[in-house]
């Protein structure tokens, strides 16, 4: 048991420490708008509207995760707009979920051991470095995989560390259930409080009952009494509850959501074509993350064609059916790595088509199987094979870990981000925007002006913000006669950034872009 928990602290601090150069980055992408403008995660008055879920009925970001806004509610209050407290919540929240894949995957590596329905026939024992190295080596992927790092770096997409985490948690706590125990209530209770705070967190809160369910069908079902009935059928019905509460409650119209998700290529139809694509790059960013991207577009999937995606994505299935087939508790990684996908499969328009952070807990998934296939039959007969392998995870760790460090960079600071971003996506507006935006902001008007060129360029003139970008850019280059012509294309498309106060109110521009732009149109005004 000491052994274990040594195990535990240490995959906890090499997650910290990984992940310490985080900590001095500053806000970015969504979070410049909700925690440094949206005033309402600073307002204890909304406390109650959030614990109650009555924030299901408010328009405002992210009203449909209470669980997520209850948590930066809580980093608003300790820390305020300071960017460190809400990384460190976010750092110290994953390394949490990499302890919790560590006890799930050894719990799982136990019940083999004892005989509990797998078909796993343990070998002979290992040296005990390698016996180490099979039980950490699994969780630290999870630790130091690149493509977790939007997730944990990026504290508005903590909903994804707290869907693993309650998932998770909901599992183990199942799987600790014993039917000589007794009275197992607190068990039961906390399966489906970690359901319903799991759907709470965000839509991928569903895999919370799934994983509790098919452990109990590959495993459990046999057992008497009234606890899986109460577990899994209680963590079922609040999910539901929650997700019928959520669609029948959005508050329609919205000021901040007012266009609303399209699907990608326009249609369903041609969405379902794309979505193979976008499966199989899913697949290559886990297997091989050199491409990571904060804005995925059809440049993106551009080396994998239809058939290419299809026969990668029909390769993962049948990978995954065998591996079940050899050993049923694979299919408990199946879940935690397939069930999370399942609501951006882009079946209904979500605004983001794809991102690394879908890929967060399905990661924890992977991982899960990586430690299973360590642990199986097959390999527990062939200690050399198995030694190789884990000598092989070693570096393949290093590596991932070099990535990761890496990648945080990119998430540090705007100009980071936007840079790395319309590098690999040239076609993405939101890049070539960003870009453009960070570029003036540290005085780098020239090329600050080809990138707002760039971004009107994308979207045909159409966007009035681009134009507005443009209009700012100019300003500071001393070219206010053209700055001003600008400003007037940009009110023309869009009205609305004639008031920019406003814009701000809608959650639609930062405050400093709202305080530059204001000051622009009054000298126009003054001007005329």
């Amino acid at each position: 048991m000491e052994l274990a928990w040594r195990q535990a602290a240490a995959l906890a601090a090499i997650t910290l420490l990984f992940f310490s150069p985080t900590l001095s980055g500053g806000f970015v992408y969504d979070a410049r708008v909700q925690i440094a403008t949206d005033p309402f995660l600073h307002d204890p008055a909304n406390w109650l509207d959030v614990l109650s879920f009555r924030v299901l009925a408010r328009d405002v970001l992210d009203f449909n995760r209470p669980v997520h806004l209850a948590s930066l509610m809580l980093d608003a209050a300790a820390w305020g707009k300071q960017p460190f407290g809400y990384r460190l919540t976010s750092v110290l929240l994953h390394a949490v979920n990499v302890v919790l894949v560590w006890a799930v995957g050894r719990k799982l590596c136990a019940a083999a051991a004892q005989g509990d329905g797998t078909t796993h026939a343990p070998g002979g024992p290992l040296p005990r470095l390698a016996t180490a190295l099979a039980a950490m080596l699994p969780p630290l992927v999870f630790a130091v995989h690149p493509v977790v790092v939007e997730a944990v770096c990026e504290p508005t997409f903590r909903e994804d560390l707290l869907v693993a985490f309650f998932t998770l948690a909901g599992l183990l706590l199942a799987m600790g259930h014993r039917p000589a125990d007794g009275n197992d209530g607190w068990r039961a209770a906390g399966c489906v409080a970690c359901s319903l705070l799991a759907i709470g967190s965000k839509e991928s809160g569903i895999a919370a009952p799934a994983a509790i369910t098919v452990y109990w069908m590959l495993f459990r079902r046999g057992e008497r009494g009234w606890f899986w009935p109460v577990a899994i059928g209680g963590a079922k019905l609040v999910v539901v509850s929650f997700l019928a509460a959520r669609f029948l409650l959005e508050p329609s119209p919205s000021k901040i959501f007012d266009s609303r998700p399209a699907y990608p290529g326009g249609s369903l139809a041609a969405a379902m074509l794309i979505e193979p694509r976008i499966l199989a790059l899913y697949a290559q960013l886990v297997l091989l993350p050199v491409n990571l991207c904060a804005d995925y577009g059809l440049h993106s999937v551009g080396h994998l064609p239809l058939p290419v995606a299809l026969a990668v994505v029909a390769g993962v299935v049948a990978a995954g059916v065998f591996a079940v087939r050899k050993d049923r508790r694979m299919a408990i990684a199946a879940a935690v790595v397939v069930v999370p996908l399942l609501p951006v499969l882009n079946v209904l328009p979500i605004y983001k088509a794809a991102a690394d952070r879908y890929l967060y807990l399905p990661v924890a998934g992977v991982a899960l199987a990586v430690g299973l296939l360590l642990d199986g039959s097959w390999l527990a007969r062939r200690p050399a094979i198995r030694e190789r392998l884990l000598i092989a995870g070693v570096v393949g760790v290093v590596l991932l870990g070099i990535g990761c460090t890496e990648r945080q960079k990119v998430w540090a600071n705007p100009l980071a981000l936007w840079s790395d971003t319309f590098r690999k996506n040239p076609a993405a507006f939101t890049a070539a925007s960003g870009l453009a935006e960070a570029l003036r902001h540290g005085g780098r008007l020239p090329e600050a002006e080809q990138a707002a060129r760039r971004a009107i360029q994308l979207t045909n003139g159409t966007r009035g913000d681009a134009w507005a970008t443009l209009a700012l850019v100019l300003h500071g280059r001393g070219r206010d006669a053209e700055a001003f012509e600008a400003l007037d294309k940009a009110v023309e498309i869009d009205p609305r950034l004639a008031d920019p106060e406003g814009r701000v109110r809608d959650l639609a521009m930062e405050r400093p872009y709202a305080d530059d732009l204001a000051e622009l149109l009054a000298r126009r005004n003054a001007a005329r």
